[in-house]
């Protein structure tokens, strides 16, 4: 019974916690941590959704590959140390403009992407200038998810790493469509965070972007010039296509696609 607690209070739950809680228990045998582990799953208790990581099935719900499993709980509890990122925070916070079937999140650990209930799994390494100088979990926010701590990355975060990484916030429609649904940012953090990565490029996107929505988000000029200062100092293509008709933003020295100025967007798909 209370091992079924345990799968009660752990909707998703790794082999690791597995063990420990066994552990907790007395149950420090490794053979019958394994048989009660094979036991459970033949009586479809619980089910596996990769190697060493498992969920938990609902009493009332037959087990099965489809018995639904939260995609944000596998993602933020994989390993011990996920945060979700990127798109899928968008996602998360409800900002995201698309249906989105890449579940991202970083990690230190090298898991390969994996497939589950017609979801990608993809591990994304944290950015290098946060881990030269330890501050991966700089604007993380703590999500309850069904009883169980997740992590996240801030709205403020986010923005700025999909202009950074454009190929995992689905493209710059998706990013400009997705940012239009944000209600409120922190501009200080946005910039205090783009300065901490560094890249001058990454700068200048995000001050083209914080000046186009310069009214929804009360952006100051005071905000936009701390950005200038440290722009590339030759012209840079916000998106590197050949054949894109670009107009050139001084201010920024970014050629930015004439599609993104106009805001020509097709009507939208959602995203495979």
């Amino acid at each position: 019974m209370k091992l079924k607690n345990f799968f009660a209070r752990h909707p998703v739950f790794t082999r690791q916690e597995y063990t420990n809680f066994l552990d907790s228990q007395g149950a420090k045998n490794l053979n019958t941590q394994r048989e009660l582990l094979a036991y459970h799953l033949k009586q479809g208790h619980i089910i596996k959704i990769r190697q060493g990581f498992y969920a938990s099935v609902p009493p009332a719900l037959s087990a099965s590959l489809a018995t639904p499993v939260d995609s944000y709980l596998i993602a933020g509890r994989i390993t011990n140390d996920p945060v979700l990122c990127y798109h899928t925070a968008l996602d998360f916070f409800g900002t995201a403009y698309s249906i989105y079937y890449y579940f991202y999140y970083h990690s230190n650990h090298a898991i390969k992407p994996f497939q589950f209930q017609n979801n990608t799994f993809r591990r994304i390494a944290f950015p290098k200038p946060l881990l030269s100088k330890k501050k991966t979990m700089i604007f993380v926010t703590k999500e309850d998810r069904q009883g169980l701590d997740i992590y996240v990355t801030s709205p403020e975060r986010t923005v700025v790493d999909i202009l950074d990484r454009p190929d995992l916030g689905g493209g710059y429609e998706e990013i400009c469509r997705s940012i239009e649904m944000i209600s409120v940012l922190d501009i200080d953090i946005v910039i205090q965070y783009a300065l901490l990565l560094g890249n001058a490029t990454t700068i200048a996107k995000v001050g083209f972007l914080l000046e186009r929505y310069k009214q929804e988000f009360s952006v100051s000029e005071n905000h936009l010039s701390a950005l200038e200062k440290l722009i590339p100092k030759s012209k840079h293509y916000m998106v590197r296509s050949s054949g894109m008709r670009g107009v050139y933003i001084k201010r920024w020295n970014l050629i930015v696609p004439i599609d993104i100025i106009e805001k020509n967007w097709d009507e939208p798909n959602d995203f495979i």
